[in-house]
């Protein structure tokens, strides 16, 4: 399961703009075994975390009620998001739990294993990752062929986890390649081609993608002119794209940048760097994710350039490494 890359239209998205979203050689696995067994137990392994649990299930899920009642709670303004979603076993525990509400679990003895080299936490959709890579498995054991479905359940689960989900995200990582998102509308495939980029990290944000979200909602969910900016900014890189007219393409990002920028989401530090690495000869580059409203890390940006930004990237404490487009999107292999 690859992760994603939005190139535009993050937070505008959520506001009937079009956003254009790629998908990047950065790996989730899910291993999921299942044996027969009238003892019904849920086994977890996080390897990255470290981390093994394991439930009833009747124990799984209570604690997704749990969970539940705290997004309920988020949804009336009575707490942050941040509280909804408090371990990393919780974002599995409503996969299952959704995945039960709708189809029934097989029971026995699951033990499920996750592991991912996305960079966590810092907009490249490692929610969406792990949870449309868990629900594939989960479909393709239960014999669902049902697309429609799985997406809608990602769409479900991950709003549990930055409060307001477009279904973007789980869109990317399932088809792979270059897609056009508007929500109500139907998904475009954008053709590949030579893409010389770069993915710049400048440190997880202080603030999640949902406080993000919730934010910008607070000030600016009214201003149309705003979100058709974004728009028109969007239809320009695509049609850059389809040219494969990198000079237009590089003046949509920067131009991308610069309503990020508007809309409260860049910190100063991460700006100024950006600005920075603009100086460079036939160079832009812009925030990709939800950025942060506080502190001066933004999570991942992306560079547009020939020439390697790692010196650059260095003298800021940033690392960085090229961009590879995953073509595939998600796929499930079984012993």
């Amino acid at each position: 399961m690859p992760a994603k890359l939005i190139l535009s239209g993050e937070h505008a998205v959520l506001y009937d703009a079009p956003a254009l979203s790629m998908a990047i050689n950065l790996t989730t696995e899910s291993q999921l075994k299942f044996q027969p067994s009238t003892h019904q137990k849920i086994e977890i392994q996080l390897t990255d975390y470290g981390k093994h649990q394991a439930w009833s299930f009747s124990e799984a899920w209570d604690q997704a009620m749990e969970i539940e009642a705290r997004f309920i709670a988020f949804e009336k303004g009575l707490q942050s998001i941040r509280k909804v979603c408090q371990q990393p076993f919780d974002l599995i525990l409503l996969c299952l739990f959704h995945f039960e509400q709708h189809f029934k679990l097989q029971p026995g003895h699951w033990t499920i294993n996750i592991q991912s080299n996305v960079w966590a936490g810092r907009g490249l959709g490692s929610s969406a990752s792990v949870i449309v890579s868990l629900l594939s498995g989960l479909f393709k054991h239960h014999n669902i062929q049902n697309e429609s479905a799985l997406l809608a359940l990602a769409q479900t689960v991950e709003s549990r986890q930055h409060g307001q989900s477009s279904g973007l995200d789980p869109v990317s990582v399932m088809y792979g390649g270059l897609v056009r998102f508007q929500q109500h509308q139907a998904l475009q495939n954008l053709p590949s081609h030579r893409f010389q980029a770069w993915l710049i990290d400048t440190g997880e944000p202080n603030s999640t993608t949902g406080e993000c979200v919730s934010q910008v909602k607070a000030q600016h969910a009214q201003d149309k002119d705003l979100w058709q900016a974004f728009t028109e900014c969007t239809n320009e890189i695509h049609k850059a794209w389809l040219a494969h007219d990198g000079a237009a393409l590089k003046q949509a990002v920067r131009a991308n940048q610069t309503l990020l920028e508007k809309i409260g989401v860049v910190p100063t530090k991460v700006a100024e760097f950006i600005q920075q690495l603009q100086q460079t000869p036939n160079c832009a580059a812009k925030v990709c994710g939800a950025g942060s409203i506080s502190g001066d890390q933004a999570g991942v940006v992306m560079a547009l350039c020939e020439q390697n930004p790692t010196d650059l990237c260095t003298q800021w404490g940033y690392t960085c490494q090229k961009i590879q487009i995953d073509q595939q999107g998600a796929r499930c292999q079984t012993d």
